[in-house]
């Protein structure tokens, strides 16, 4: 056998031995993210559209929801329950003291109450106090109790209650673009 050949045979032996050994501690190394941070992050982002959405939104077209008239003749069509714009903004309030209550938090909240609001004034407040509450909660949130089990039956964690105001949040987000747009209000992130 070459010299050359003995030599590439020994670094192709070598080589797994080598990647195993280096593996391990380019993954110790990595930095780790703050996950208060990350769920900060996702709560801001959805409070800064959907704030910005009911701060466009006219007063006079709070109590706007669509209606059966909008479509066309023989649609089917059933639009008697839908949320007011301002039942919207209320509901994403008291889903947010509702997700933190699950986390152990904001447990005087009275979420019926807060669903019943109507005016501009007084939804867009109780929102704005919701995700400050929200913000404040995911600062609490560390690599060693974000997936701690929360509840009676331990299926909560920090985390999931964390992503549920995001996700939550940016689904009644786009109902509430539509509400909008029906209603010649362009949403301020799409500007």
């Amino acid at each position: 056998m070459t010299i050359v050949r003995l030599g590439a045979l020994l670094f192709a032996l070598t080589l797994p031995v080598w990647a195993q050994t280096t593996a391990p501690q380019s993954a110790q190394t990595s930095p780790q993210v703050d996950p208060a941070r990350v769920y900060g992050n996702m709560i801001r982002t959805a409070e800064k559209d959907i704030v910005s959405l009911a701060e466009a939104m006219p007063e006079e077209k709070y109590s706007f929801a669509p209606d059966a008239d909008i479509f066309r003749t023989g649609q089917s069509t059933d639009f008697k329950s839908v949320r007011t714009f301002a039942q919207q903004v209320a509901h994403v309030a008291s889903s947010n003291y509702e997700f933190l209550q699950a986390m152990g938090l904001e447990k005087d909240k009275n979420f019926a109450a807060i669903e019943k609001l109507t005016t501009k004034a007084e939804a867009l407040q109780a929102l704005k106090d919701s995700f400050a509450a929200a913000e404040k909660a995911a600062t609490t949130i560390t690599p060693e109790n974000a997936f701690e089990g929360l509840g009676p039956k331990k299926t909560a964690t920090r985390a999931g209650m964390a992503s549920a105001i995001a996700w939550h949040t940016m689904d009644h987000y786009g109902q509430m673009v539509v509400y909008g747009r029906m209603n010649g209000v362009v949403p301020p992130q799409s500007r």
